[in-house]
């Protein structure tokens, strides 16, 4: 499948995603230095597998983009959320409101393995190995090629049912011998996240 780069999200598909209960979310950075580092990418998708890949033009804030970040009906959902928001709000200024982490599920229910990455669950849950060569590349040019285009995307389109596989083990798995259940124990620990965000943005790593 090809992708296009778009300066903002489409006004059909923003419509479409506001209806939408999760929207898969990441960046693409230009290095991993806050305040430094712009976000250079920003992939979003929703449940059906429309994929929207964001490169703002100019430095200008996306109004459509940052609609979807700050509707608080809609949970983004990102695999490394702390990163993730922390970029967005010191790049493009937007507090991103509510948000979850898959990597946090995952620590907290596959509890069997050490291996968290967002490869990783794509294998475990969709049985596909996906590429991550073009991870360091340089998303700063102004055309990225058909691969980091690929690439970027993949970041997103398993995300939302990947979130919703690592729910359903949660819900499936007994209380733990204090009484809590996992879920909850996923509803405090992303609570946790906006705080770290800001530890993060203030230097506090």
């Amino acid at each position: 499948m090809s992708y296009n780069l778009v300066t903002d999200i489409s006004d059909k598909l923003i419509n479409s995603y506001l209806t939408e209960s999760e929207i898969a979310v990441d960046t693409e950075l230009h290095g991993l230095k806050l305040f430094r580092d712009e976000v250079c990418l920003v992939q979003i998708c929703d449940d059906k597998n429309n994929v929207s890949l964001i490169k703002p033009k100019n430095n200008l804030i996306p109004p459509n983009l940052k609609r979807l970040l700050t509707d608080t009906r809609v949970t983004k959902v990102f695999h490394f959320a702390i990163t993730d928001v922390a970029f967005i709000k010191t790049s493009m200024n937007i507090d991103v409101e509510p948000f979850c982490c898959t990597k946090v599920m995952s620590k907290l229910i596959r509890t069997y393995t050490q291996d968290h990455g967002l490869k990783d669950l794509i294998f475990e849950i969709h049985g596909k190995m996906i590429n991550k060569d073009q991870q360091q590349t340089n998303w700063d040019n102004e055309n990225l090629t058909e691969k980091q285009l690929e690439y970027a995307a993949n970041d997103v389109i398993y995300l939302i049912k990947i979130y919703k596989k690592l729910q359903e083990m949660m819900n499936n798995r007994l209380p733990l011998k204090s009484g809590i259940t996992i879920t909850e124990l996923n509803r405090k620990a992303q609570s946790i996240l906006p705080g770290l965000v800001d530890l993060l943005i203030n230097g506090y790593g």
